[in-house]
């Protein structure tokens, strides 16, 4: 018998709803916490503008949790209720949550399906995304979950992100920073340069500053080219901005008059990681493309 996979990522992912819909893939809402008021990325808050508005009418920095196991669980039975018999659940960095731990402790006990795969994507937005589009892709072709686990595996091996900051203190505030503050300690009007250790426990780590979002588009430049000086492959990279498409937008012009063999794409920070990025951050994410990387399984 043919065995049926669905996708399962957590909003982080930050897919847009044709693209989840066109891929089947199925999506478990991160909570947003201000005090006792819980919102819900990707439902209640879909853009970091609408979680910005709220911060300056709430007068209350927000947190994050992660999905509850009832949320888990309920993504699996609907997947199991639409006739799939095994899942990925794809999560964002294990490294920031506790939302890959869950789900693993769910799926470990899910009676519904012949069996889960739970991916830690140790990353989020397009890294984690890109992830969720080569397993679906591998799962509609009829691929083992160990193709796809193995797929997945090589992706994250030419995975690499640069992150800057406007302020480093929503980071330190959710407890998110695990490396590098010495760097940029007592230091004011500085933008860090963050990554996240992908190829160890995909934790956010300090990497560089700079004094101006132009210096710091010149370091993640930097890092970018030397990544390509290495890459023997086709890539794509994704230009993604916190609640600045202007900058967004000239981010990807300069870029691909920079790169003209790169396949790049514009995004945008959802509002879960938005939260400990704050406003106005800029992230650059690439990878081996990840259509090359279904292809080649």
């Amino acid at each position: 018998m043919n065995k049926k996979t669905v996708v399962i990522v957590d909003s982080s992912a930050a897919l847009p709803a044709e693209i989840r819909n066109s891929y089947s893939i199925i999506e478990v809402s991160v909570p947003i916490l201000f005090g006792q008021e819980t919102y819900f990325g990707g439902k209640d808050l879909t853009s970091l503008a609408e979680l910005v508005q709220l911060m300056d009418e709430k007068k209350i920095l927000p947190t994050t949790s992660q999905p509850s196991p009832a949320e888990w669980e309920q993504a699996l039975n609907q997947a199991q209720t639409a006739g799939y018999n095994q899942a990925v659940i794809i999560t964002l960095s294990s490294g920031i949550s506790g939302a890959y731990q869950t789900a693993k402790l769910v799926a470990d006990d899910f009676d519904g399906l012949d069996d889960i795969l739970v991916v830690d994507s140790k990353l989020t937005n397009m890294g984690q995304a890109a992830q969720a589009l080569i397993a679906a892709t591998l799962a509609k072709e009829g691929k083992s979950l160990d193709e796809i686990s193995r797929a997945l595996d090589e992706f994250k091996k030419d995975l690499g992100v640069r992150l800057v900051v406007n302020d480093i203190s929503h980071l330190k505030r959710t407890g998110r920073l695990s490396r590098g503050q010495a760097l940029i300690g007592g230091l004011l009007n500085i933008k860090p340069i963050l990554e996240f250790d992908i190829m160890g426990e995909g934790k956010i780590g300090v990497v560089g500053k700079a004094r101006k979002m132009s210096g710091a588009k010149d370091q993640i430049q930097e890092a970018f080219e030397a990544y390509l000086k290495e890459a023997d492959y086709p890539v794509r990279a994704y230009i993604i901005d916190g609640n600045n498409h202007k900058l967004g937008d000239k981010w990807l012009k300069d870029f691909q008059a920079k790169y003209p063999t790169v396949s790049f794409e514009r995004a945008s920070m959802d509002p879960v990681i938005g939260v400990h990025t704050g406003d106005g951050a800029m992230a650059v994410i690439w990878s081996k493309d990840w259509q090359v990387v279904a292809k080649e399984f």
